[in-house]
């Protein structure tokens, strides 16, 4: 797989659905990981986890 960078420092809104942005992160976290195979659910938990708990904040913020 080719390297990509991506910002994931706050919640979408380019209107990336929270699959497409867990997607992305995921990959992040695989290529900063070191593009180690195996662990795709893994890192697919950590990102899952990562984006709900940012559009979680993000509620709270504009509520």
């Amino acid at each position: 797989m080719s390297k990509q960078q991506k910002t994931t420092a706050t919640p979408s809104v380019t209107g990336d659905s929270t699959e497409d942005e867990i997607r992305d992160l995921a990959y992040q976290l695989y290529c900063e990981g070191g593009y180690q195979n195996g662990r795709d659910l893994e890192y697919w938990l950590q990102a899952e986890r990562q984006v709900l708990a940012r559009r979680k904040t993000h509620l709270r913020r504009v509520a």
